[in-house]
């Protein structure tokens, strides 16, 4: 995996041999850099708009391509290609449509918006990108119950969909 300029930790290792040590140099770089690509998708998982009249959450849901063209490495270290992403959100989107708390028990809440957002469909809306994502899943979730809508705006910061996939070493 890419990372500080780097194609990967051999790449690092052998571009430093000047160092005292170069596997701990690059050990050093890589979780830097590890870090700052966690912190930078904890920001865009982030709740974006919350109406607490209508009791409603929404925010990107998951990110495949961010704005400057690169995949994102999830909060699992994962990387997921857009057209695998949008088929996922329409799968989601068709087959359940609701929220769980931390993917866990029943329902708490119902999907009220999703759209999978690509160049090619901002485009067709006549929108500029202006930030978004190159392929990002936007949702929002209606929470009825006043007290559960309270402790979930107040305790999870994120959205997140829930799903299988199948791992594919890159």
């Amino acid at each position: 995996m890419p990372f500080g300029g780097y194609q990967d930790f051999a790449a690092c290792v052998a571009a430093n041999q000047d160092k005292a040590d170069p596997k701990a140099y690059c050990g050093t770089i890589q979780a830097a850099a590890e870090k700052a690509a966690k912190d930078d998708a904890q920001k865009r998982f982030e709740i974006k708009k919350a109406d607490d009249i209508g009791q409603m959450l929404f925010g990107w849901a998951s990110i495949a391509v961010k704005a400057d063209g690169t995949q994102l490495e999830d909060l699992d270290s994962e990387l997921i290609d857009g057209p695998v992403l949008e088929k996922a959100a329409y799968e989601y989107v068709y087959d359940s449509g609701v929220t769980r708390d931390m993917h866990a028990g029943e329902p708490i809440g119902r999907l009220v918006e999703a759209v999978v957002v690509t160049d090619e469909k901002l485009a067709a809306m006549g929108l500029k990108r202006d930030g978004a994502p190159t392929v990002g899943f936007w949702t929002g979730y209606k929470i009825p119950d006043r007290e559960t809508y309270l402790r979930v705006k107040a305790t999870r910061k994120m959205l997140s969909i829930g799903g299988r996939c199948t791992r594919v070493e890159a």
